[in-house]
């Protein structure tokens, strides 16, 4: 397998959920670096830091920087850095973390369908509150890096999410009507630590 990663919850989770608790080899993994926050498919904030995250995941990393904004270039430079996992890796699967994106699901599919490769989208639909529930369960550090959202404000950047915080963010959002998994660009996070990393990244890096 090979995982399509950007330091974030989502595709952390879906990682750790795809390899260490269903068991599938992760070969490595699939990094974009975007040239800003435009991008319609990539992860911008704390992009510079992806590359000493995959130093704590231990499998070969195949990365790219992507400097256009634009879907068509984007999905090119995309479907070329996973033909690369699957030349270099012999990879037969993509990890992806989409929730409910439907737009950015169908993208993946379509180019897992070019390359005869699987894709496996584990957390799916999956419900805010039990997601939450099994993030913080499992030892997920999050850290909030970004706020875009009525409702979130300044204050919220680089806290940590914890249980005791998490139902204020839960009556923020339905206060403000803000998907609670950020999955529209409501917040951006940067997993700190969590079960998939071999060895301690808050005491590498000070973000």
């Amino acid at each position: 397998m090979a995982g399509l990663f950007s330091g974030g919850k989502d595709s952390t989770y879906a990682i750790f959920k795809t390899t260490l608790q269903k068991q599938h080899d992760l070969c490595c993994i699939v990094m974009m670096h975007p040239s800003s926050d435009d991008s319609l498919l990539f992860h911008y904030p704390t992009t510079n830091l992806l590359s000493k995250i995959s130093n704590v995941i231990g499998v070969p990393v195949i990365e790219h920087s992507c400097n256009v904004s634009e879907k068509n270039y984007e999905v090119s430079e995309l479907t070329h850095l996973i033909k690369k996992a699957v030349e270099q890796f012999s990879v037969d699967g993509l990890i992806n973390g989409c929730i409910s994106s439907r737009f950015q699901l169908d993208i993946f599919q379509d180019i897992c369908d070019k390359l005869n490769v699987r894709l496996v989208s584990p957390i799916w639909n999956i419900d805010s509150d039990y997601y939450y529930e099994q993030l913080l369960g499992q030892g997920f550090e999050i850290m909030i890096t970004r706020v875009a959202a009525l409702g979130l404000d300044s204050s919220w950047l680089g806290k940590i999410i914890t249980k005791d915080n998490y139902s204020t963010l839960k009556k923020l959002s339905l206060k403000y009507q803000f998907n609670m998994t950020f999955e529209g660009g409501e917040a951006e996070t940067l997993v700190l630590d969590c079960p998939l990393y071999k060895k301690g990244f808050t005491s590498k890096i000070t973000p």
